[in-house]
């Protein structure tokens, strides 16, 4: 059983009811920040991690940057994400690639029994854009995307739209309010059958207090009926450069998911930055699979 819930959710297949949707893997998140603060990423993305949660905060960013994360997930799957964006006098522009892969999958005729084992894997890759405007930050990504199951091959585009904007003076500190429309294609189509994309709409907030510490709180709906989820979380600059993430996030979108199961909720995280560098960690719930751990990297140059 826990075979058949790990290839729902990695191979990106719609089976055993959970979902209608294909390309789940880009549902997972990305970056050691944004995991460890519940995933509730969508006001406060500034670097280029922003390309995967709201291509709007592109247009923070002031040098270049590179952003890497990869993810420890189960049975040796993985998922690997990479971004570059570069400022300029127009906005930012960036691309990015994500990347999922695991071990041969055991594969099983319709009575059980044991076949071939099968390959599976799932990429996307992303242009995006982020620009300022008077009354708020405007971002969109175009993602190409392409998912392979066996001898089964299906690919699409999507589209990401996000926008973002600061207030100042909001008590002692800053408060950010963001939304972002993720995944909005025409799906993928498997041996003649279509399957929708897993469409997703986020809104979020985040407030910015002095001394490097943060607290941010979003929602994100499935449009299609995969349900409505919510993260929040903070983190805290404990010492120079060193920073500590707690969060919590709902599991209706995992298998075996339950909202109400608090222990299995919560999110944990640390991070080193400087000016130039940062490096993050976090752990994360994944329901009935367990946990995962997850790992960022990032550049300023």
């Amino acid at each position: 059983m826990k075979t058949l819930k790990l290839a729902v959710l990695l191979v990106s297949v719609a089976q055993a009811g959970w979902t209608a949707e294909t390309a789940a893997f880009l549902k997972v998140g990305v970056g050691g920040r944004a995991l460890g603060m519940g995933g509730a990423y969508t006001a406060l993305a500034d670097d280029a991690s922003a390309l995967y949660w709201n291509p709007a905060g592109l247009s923070r960013l002031e040098k270049r940057e590179v952003a890497a994360s990869h993810a420890e997930l189960f049975e040796s799957s993985r998922l690997d994400f990479l971004a570059y964006a570069h400022p300029t006098p127009q906005g930012t522009f960036s691309a990015g690639a994500t990347y999922l892969s695991q071990p041969a999958i055991a594969g099983r005729d319709s009575l059980g029994r044991p076949t071939a084992d099968f390959q599976a894997s799932d990429a996307a890759l992303s242009l995006g854009f982020g620009r300022k405007l008077k009354l708020a930050d405007v971002g969109l990504a175009v993602k190409y995307i392409r998912s392979h199951i066996g001898s089964a091959e299906a690919q699409t585009f999507a589209l990401d739209l996000g926008a973002r904007r600061e207030l100042e003076g909001v008590g002692s500190g800053k408060l950010v309010l963001g939304a972002a429309l993720r995944n909005l294609g025409p799906g993928m189509k498997f041996d003649g059958e279509r399957n929708d994309l897993p469409l997703l709409l986020a809104a979020g907030a985040g407030y910015k207090l002095a001394g490097g510490h943060a607290l941010a709180v979003e929602l994100v709906n499935g449009p299609r009926g995969t349900g409505t989820d919510a993260g929040f979380g903070g983190e805290y600059q404990a010492l120079k450069d060193v920073y500590l993430r707690a969060g919590y996030m709902t599991q209706t979108s995992v298998p075996g998911g339950s909202s109400f199961d608090a222990a299995k909720g919560l999110t944990l995280g640390m991070g080193f930055k400087t000016e130039r560098w940062e490096l993050s960690y976090a752990v994360l719930p994944m329901g009935e699979l367990g946990r995962s751990h997850r790992f960022g990297l990032g550049a300023r140059f």
